[in-house]
């Protein structure tokens, strides 16, 4: 099946890891804390957008060097890290900039 250009719109479906999960929780518990419900919320619907772009162009981010398997990356105030199969985009980690990626995609 060829790959699709990266402004190509092809229908995928997007998937979250449990880490991912566990990242988005605790990126909306830490900001709910610190900035309020409203700030919270504004982050996550942003979050949210970003991998629904996914859904139409899941070859968007570009392919992170050094990571295997390949492994690609978008970013919304944090990195999404993700992987896609030619139909499903998986969601790996949601990560602060900072963070070292490397690390903590191979846990």
């Amino acid at each position: 099946m060829p790959l699709s250009a990266p402004n190509t719109p092809t229908v995928a479906k997007v998937a979250f890891s449990v880490q991912a999960g566990v990242d988005l929780d605790d990126l909306f518990a830490f900001s709910l804390e610190r900035f309020g419900f409203d700030a919270a919320d504004d982050y996550f619907s942003g979050v949210q957008a970003t991998c629904d772009r996914l859904i139409d162009f899941p070859e968007l981010g570009p392919v992170v060097p050094d990571i295997r398997p390949p492994t690609r990356i978008v970013a919304f105030r944090h990195n999404i890290y993700y992987r896609f199969d030619g139909r499903t985009v998986l969601i790996l980690r949601v990560l602060h900039h900072a963070m070292n990626a490397g690390a903590h995609l191979r846990r």
